[in-house]
Formats: C-alpha cells, sequence, structure tokens
C-alpha cells in the first residue's frame, strides 16, 4: 500500500492523483478498523465465549515466564518494570523475556552510549530471575543503513556482561535463529520441560546484515533440528515480529486525520517494510509459520504492536500473544480482530504460569496490567 516516489514518477503521475491515491489508501486504513479502540479509558475486550471452567486460579506454580516487549522507554521508578520483579520474586524458578525494542530510539548507539546503558541497566535490575533479551528493530539502528548488526552485538555484549544473576541473549551476532534455551527439564516439577527458542527477522530485512558468524542452511530445516530436540517441551516461540495483531502494525486505524499524514509522509519517503500488511513482511510471516506450522509451539510471543493481545489457536501455535506494552508512553490503540480473545491497549505484560492441575501439566495465561495486582485475565491455553 505504500509506494516509493521514484515508482510514481516513472508511471507519470502527478501530485494530484498522488494526493488523490493518500486519501483513498488512507480512507481503507480508517475503514479497516472494525469496533471499538479498546483502550485505557475502556473495558478490555474479552470474548464472550472464552469458557468460565478455563478460568485458572490457584495452584503451584512449578515455574513462570514473564513475556514483556517494547520496555526501550522506562521513566525513573518505572511501574512496569517494578511489577515485573514483583511478579517474578515469589517465583523460585521464574524467567523474564524482553521482545525486543529494548531501547529506543536507536539502540546502543555509540553517539549516546551512556543513557543507551543507564536504560538497559534499569531493565536488567529490575529483577533476579533470568532475564532473556529478544532483539527488536529499533535495537539494530536508526535507519537501514545502520542495520549491520553492529548495535546488536553492543547491546548483546553489555546485557551478557550484567554481573548480578542469569541472563541471556537470544538470538545472537545479529543472526535470524533459531536460538533455544531450555527453561526447566522434563520431569523437574512437570512432566514435560519448557523452552524458549527465540527469532529475530531483521537480518531478513537488512541489506547490509553482516551474518558471517551465523549458521548456514535453510530456516525450516533450522527450525526442524531445534524442535527435534524437544520433543517433550512445552515450547514458547518468542520474537518481536507478531503473525497477528489488531493493532497499528496490522494497518488498523489511527483515526483517518493522522493516518492520511502519515501515507502521504511514506509515499515521499518509504520506510522499511516492518508492518504486517507490507508485502515483503508477508512473505517472510509465511516462511515462519511454513516451518512453525509442522510443530505447533504451545505459544508465539512478541511485541512491536504496543499493546497487550491475545489469539486463539490456529495452524502455527496454541495461543498467539501480542506483549508489546512495556513503555507506557508508547503504548498505542488495538482493536479487536477475527481469532481475537483478549485486546487492551494499556501497559501491562503477559504471564505464562505452568503448574499441575488434576495431575496435568497445566500452562495459564495471564495479563497484567501496570498498577493492579490482580490479573485483569487469565485462562488456561487449550
Amino acid at each position: 500500500m505504500n509506494y516509493p516516489q521514484r515508482a510514481m514518477r516513472r508511471h507519470g503521475l502527478g501530485l494530484g492523483l498522488v494526493l488523490l491515491l493518500v486519501v483513498v489508501v488512507a480512507g481503507c486504513r480508517a475503514g479497516r478498523l472494525q469496533g471499538e479502540n479498546y483502550g485505557a479509558d475502556d473495558e478490555p475486550y474479552i470474548r464472550r465465549d472464552v469458557p468460565s471452567d478455563a478460568i485458572a486460579t490457584g495452584g503451584r506454580v512449578a515455574y513462570r515466564v514473564i513475556l514483556v516487549g517494547d520496555t526501550g522507554e522506562p521513566v525513573p521508578d518505572d511501574p512496569t518494570l517494578a511489577a515485573i520483579g514483583r511478579w517474578a520474586a515469589p517465583q523460585e524458578r521464574a524467567a523474564v523475556v524482553l521482545l525486543g525494542d529494548n531501547l529506543y530510539p536507536s539502540g546502543l548507539a555509540v553517539n549516546d552510549r551512556p543513557r543507551g546503558e543507564a536504560i538497559l541497566r534499569q531493565q536488567l535490575a529490575a529483577t533476579s530471575a533470568l532475564r532473556i533479551f529478544v532483539p527488536g528493530n529499533h535495537d539494530w539502528g536508526p535507519s537501514p543503513q545502520d542495520w549491520t548488526g553492529a548495535h546488536i552485538v553492543a547491546q548483546q555484549e553489555f546485557v551478557l556482561a550484567w554481573p548480578e544473576g542469569d541472563v541471556d541473549f537470544l538470538p545472537r551476532d545479529g543472526c535470524a535463529g533459531p536460538a533455544v534455551r531450555e527453561l526447566l527439564k522434563p520431569g523437574d516439577g512437570l512432566e514435560q520441560g519448557i523452552a524458549v527458542v527465540a527469532i529475530d527477522w531483521m537480518p531478513w530485512f537488512s541489506a547490509v546484515a553482516d551474518t558471517n558468524r551465523c549458521p548456514d542452511g535453510d530456516f525450516g530445516t533450522r527450525i526442524d533440528a531445534a524442535f527435534s530436540a524437544l520433543k517433550r517441551h512445552f515450547v514458547i516461540v518468542v520474537s518481536h515480529f507478531p503473525l497477528r495483531s489488531g493493532g497499528i502494525r496490522a494497518g488498523f486505524s489511527r483515526g483517518f486525520i493522522i493516518n492520511l499524514f502519515m501515507d502521504f509522509y511514506h509515499l515521499l519517503r518509504p520506510r522499511p517494510p516492518l508492518n504486517l500488511y507490507n508485502p515483503q513482511y508477508m512473505v517472510l510471516a509465511k516462511q515462519v509459520k511454513d516451518a512453525l506450522a509442522r510443530h505447533q509451539p504451545l505459544v508465539y510471543a512478541a511485541g512491536h504492536d504496543h499493546s497487550l493481545q491475545i489469539f486463539e489457536a490456529d495452524e502455527v501455535a496454541r495461543l498467539h500473544i501480542v506483549s508489546g506494552a512495556g513503555s507506557a508512553g508508547k503504548v498505542s490503540p488495538v482493536t479487536a480482530v477475527n481469532g481475537t480473545i483478549f485486546a487492551h491497549a494499556v501497559p501491562g505484560f503477559a504471564v505464562l504460569d505452568f503448574a499441575i492441575h488434576d495431575g496435568v501439566d497445566t500452562p495459564v495465561v495471564r495479563i497484567v496490567r501496570t498498577g493492579q495486582e490482580v490479573p485483569v485475565f487469565q485462562m488456561r491455553i487449550p
């Protein structure tokens, strides 16, 4: 839907036709907003047919995984980071997965390193649980010509040098992955184990990425190899980029006037294809979907859209989670779309709790809104 200006000139389109096209495109975008925005002043969207007997309360948690993305613009004494610390603290075994855009606006840049290190330090100090950092597009640098991977390696080295507790950075060295981190071995509190499989799409988007240190071979083959070692595990696939969303990154409206301005801006100055409706994004999404559909992990979790969303099972995963509301100042509108179970545009994060109910391993998803101690939503994963 976004066309480079030079293409317009090549086809001889005048300014009037360009403006007309912008109005049509923006009008289509605005029209794609089905239903209301579920913002901070509104109740969250919760699908009515979620069965009441699926609501999970109580039970001893054997392992907890906190999923939070887009945390790269914290405020002093950030309440979301503080809430993450509280939710991780009661668990002897817990992990916090930061789903990318860990440092706005341009990653760990040389000319802004003291500020960047301070922000990363604030996130690292938020909890003593295992912290797994996953890269996002902002972590790669400010523009496509900077996407060599140098910013990623700098952030990776800073995170891995953190002296307190267990930390990880996945995938490493600016590679696409998959990179595997086992969180719990089978039989250690649960019959099944738990593992995180991390993917970074940015090397595919970049024309200048240095992948010399990355594994060779087809992505799907590497996914198959990773899952072959995880047959007795609940697998959580994590990436910055979602496969499903009802937010702005999926083309849902910020309002007609803002859309009009943004589409005109992008026509004059094309941006990288980092939205779900972009053709290149869709090609890469299909590559990921095809690889994961052979294994159907428990969860596919991402950030990128600055809201909290849960989607029902499909051929790719038993649950999709978008948890990109880690920075309160960046929360953006969200609506309910086909398959939405939960949607809310508020600061917060998702929690996966793994417990034993009636002798059976039972994963539970909870949504925590910053400032509220009780989850606003929770359900067993079918």
